[in-house]
């Protein structure tokens, strides 16, 4: 298939990369049906872009029917490392997902001598180490952008637009799913497993929704906006997942939230979001988690509903950056895809850009360190908090109170005899 060349009144024409897109799922036919609208491609090169052409696309069965048809020219292919590696692709664009064959046709490209363009979370937090050093070999890009936030731009501008400042902490809303459950959940007072049950049945959570709902997608995505905020790789596993429990059982992400803490939540005008944050110490560490909090029901992350993400960064001179936008679904997180296929018109840069190579980070748990706690009491009924809880109460309501500043391991040690379930959720006091 020729190249065609791309004419404006202003400017000559210019030959556009050659793209292969792996994997023709919600995102990649979101991808692929955009690199063939005659009206996004005239629109890009209105504005000044050499804008890719779609040669080729690799799925797993070439005989099932999809509701996007590819025009001639357009081959269709089950053999992905065939595509990957022929002489007609330029770019690949790895949308398969999983760690396995989509780790593989990732090095086919590197040792092709091609860049890639992915928004595989999970393989990039787990391999992402490996993957940046190989690329760095091969003196090719990698390029993620859609692997966190979907469409809102934050890893680009982490990197170029915060680069005169030193960051010092992130956290925010990155998994839609989570967000969605609990804004339902508080909203319409009612159960987690309820909840969750329609947000599979209307496409909002997946049949297996274990990812998202025990906290790993949104620990993937935090391993990445480490990567360019602290310039390493974090290992994903060493990220907590679950607020401390007394007297029952712990429980990872969202999983152990109730209807009934979310209610006490709100009597003390508190939300319970999922929040993955990360923030660096003054010897280097950086201390970080992805668990439920109780934010201020008023604040910017307290108030963000459904699948909708919202990242803050604090970092010295600019204060805090907010960034938020649709998180989640095929033509928010093609955008991203396709500004980084923008971007390999006319670059070879990976997502990290001038960075230096990754070097080693240390993350320890967050929640080691003194801090406020809203605590969740299950069961006491007309009887209230006893006494010897009520002491260590700055507020309180039927089934919860707010602890002033102390150490998990105080707070366990008043706790740790109380015969009630117990849940703690550390309150992010500046939300």
């Amino acid at each position: 298939m020729e190249t065609p060349e791309l004419t404006t009144p202003d400017r000559p024409a210019r030959q556009g990369k050659r793209v292969a897109v792996l994997g023709l799922g919600t995102v990649g036919s979101a991808v692929a049906r955009t690199l063939l609208d005659e009206d996004w491609r005239a629109n890009a090169a209105s504005r000044g872009h050499t804008v890719p052409v779609l040669v080729g696309v690799a799925v797993s069965d070439v005989e099932k029917e999809r509701e996007l048809i590819l025009p001639e020219g357009v081959r269709l292919t089950s053999d992905v490392e065939s595509l990957v590696v022929a002489d007609d692709i330029d770019i690949v664009v790895e949308l398969i997902g999983g760690t396995t064959a989509a780790a593989d046709a990732i090095r086919h490209a590197f040792a092709a001598g091609k860049p890639v363009v992915s928004a595989n979370k999970e393989l990039l937090a787990r391999q992402g180490r490996e993957l940046e050093a190989a690329a760095r070999d091969a003196d090719v890009a990698l390029r993620f952008e859609a692997a966190v936030a979907a469409g809102v731009p934050v890893l680009g501008p982490l990197v170029w637009d915060l680069g005169a400042n030193r960051v010092t902490s992130l956290r925010g809303i990155i998994n839609g799913t989570t967000n969605h459950i609990l804004s339902t959940m508080a909203a319409d007072a009612r159960e987690y497993d309820e909840v969750l049950s329609e947000a599979q049945a209307r496409g909002y959570a997946e049949a297996d929704p274990s990812s998202d709902v025990e906290g790993l997608d949104a620990a993937y995505k935090l391993t990445l906006l480490m990567r360019l905020a602290f310039d390493g790789w974090p290992e994903v596993d060493e990220l907590r997942r679950s607020v401390p429990a007394f007297a029952g059982e712990t429980a990872e992400g969202i999983t152990g939230v109730t209807r009934a803490h979310l209610s006490a939540a709100a009597r003390l005008g508190l939300a319970i979001k999922l929040v993955a944050r990360a923030s660096r110490l003054a010897d280097g560490r950086i201390q970080a988690a992805v668990t439920p909090m109780a934010v201020a029901a008023s604040s910017p992350l307290g108030s963000t509903g459904g699948v909708t993400n919202l990242i803050d960064f604090d970092a010295d001179p600019v204060g805090r950056v907010t960034m938020a936008g649709p998180g989640a679904g095929g033509p928010a997180t093609s955008s991203a895809v396709l500004a980084d296929l923008l971007v390999l018109g006319n670059s070879n840069a990976s997502t990290w850009e001038q960075l230096p190579p990754a070097s080693e980070v240390t993350v320890i748990d967050d929640l080691g360190v003194e801090r406020g706690w809203f605590v969740a009491i299950e069961g006491l009924g007309a009887g209230g908090l006893p006494g010897t809880i009520k002491e260590m109460a700055l507020a309180s309501t039927d089934e919860g109170f707010v602890t002033p500043p102390m150490t998990l391991t105080t707070m366990a040690a008043k706790l740790g005899l109380f015969g009630q379930p117990v849940s703690a959720y550390p309150i992010l006091s500046d939300a």
